[in-house]
């Protein structure tokens, strides 16, 4: 049986499904057994290939990097030929930048290079010392740094003192960031718009290949500076609408099949029609519309759907005969249950 919020629900959908407006332009209308083909052409379409991607994280790695500039927390040793007494083996650089050297006191060393600096240091004690021949080495890197921000369990700004890749990073932060649904531990990032920011520009890094199949082609090394931004999942969201027991929304996670989002969903009721289950996708005004025989993807006769963010599936009663007709439903469909989530969300934080 329905629980009673369910039960509230589906009165909800049901007097929305009655006030449907009138038939939108036809649907593009995609059988299950073609999908590959079309989801296929879309990667061609829409984005850069994995040999493309691959290219470009190769050219990007052979960059010379920008010239270092020393910052707060390094520390210097400023050893002056032949002169032990002028001469320091650890010199941290203060949060305003400067160091303190003998007979010369303050040098400002944020913001400069190794040389720039060595060449300042030179010049300033050239008035008490004949020809000196300075040499500033960086022992122990604490300024160069990257970030990551996001879905992960502690969130924050790194050091970069040693040799640091993406996947090395997102573990120092404690990982992705996890939730529960119904005593399960699920993970609540959106890998497919993750990214690696660097100096303005996005990185073709795909986290999905990265961290779900392991391809350590996309495990780049970091640079100074670098952003790794993992999104929310929970603002992108699927809908189950239709003849299920429990009609509702999920939040979108990666890699999620029709078959087990529609078990999430507690099943079918009895009138229920399995084998025309229908997978909205895109505008409601100009939809594709995925059918998919639910019986035949549970025996292996036809593959599962990969859903994706903003997909309403939709499961017809079997005296619902036309596919035109699913779409009349969904709009106030959805509308009904945004409003009942809202309605909730208020209520709990009362």
């Amino acid at each position: 049986m329905r629980s009673p919020a369910s039960r509230v629900l589906a009165a909800a959908l049901l007097v929305a499904a009655c006030a449907a407006r009138a038939a939108e332009p036809p649907a593009e209308v995609i059988e299950a057994e073609r999908l590959a083909a079309v989801e296929a052409s879309r990667v061609v379409a829409e984005g850069r290939t994995v040999d493309q991607q691959l290219d470009e994280l190769a050219r990007l790695a052979a960059e010379p990097q920008q010239r270092f500039r020393i910052g707060a927390g390094d520390l210097l040793a400023v050893v002056v030929y032949q002169e032990p007494d002028l001469s320091v083996e650890r010199a941290v650089v203060r949060p305003d930048g400067y160091i303190s050297l003998p007979l010369i006191g303050d040098v400002e060393a944020g913001g400069q290079s190794v040389d720039d600096l060595s060449a300042e240091v030179s010049r300033r004690l050239s008035r008490y010392v004949l020809d000196p021949k300075v040499n500033v080495r960086v022992d122990d890197l604490k300024s160069a740094s990257y970030t990551v921000y996001g879905e992960v369990v502690t969130p924050g700004t790194f050091q970069l003192a040693s040799r640091t890749t993406v996947s090395a990073a997102i573990a120092r932060s404690g990982g992705l960031k996890q939730g529960n649904y119904r005593a399960s531990t699920i993970e609540i990032a959106d890998l497919r718009n993750a990214f690696v920011a660097r100096d303005g520009r996005v990185l073709p890094v795909d986290f999905v290949r990265l961290l779900r199949d392991g391809d350590l082609r996309y495990d780049i090394e970091l640079r100074p500076g670098d952003h790794i931004h993992i999104p929310s999942g929970l603002s992108q969201e699927v809908y189950v609408l239709g003849e299920v027991q429990e009609p509702m929304v999920f939040a979108y996670r990666d890699r999620m099949a029709l078959a087990r989002t529609l078990a999430m969903a507690e099943g079918f009721t009895h009138d229920a029609d399995r084998t025309r289950v229908h997978v909205v996708r895109g505008s409601l005004q100009n939809p594709t519309v995925i059918v998919a025989n639910y019986k035949d993807v549970l025996s292996g006769r036809q593959r599962d759907v990969q859903l994706e963010p903003g997909d309403i599936v939709y499961v017809p009663t079997t005296k619902l005969a036309m596919t035109g007709r699913v779409i009349d439903y969904i709009l106030p469909a959805v509308t009904a249950i945004q409003n009942s989530i809202l309605i909730g969300r208020a209520a709990s934080s009362d």
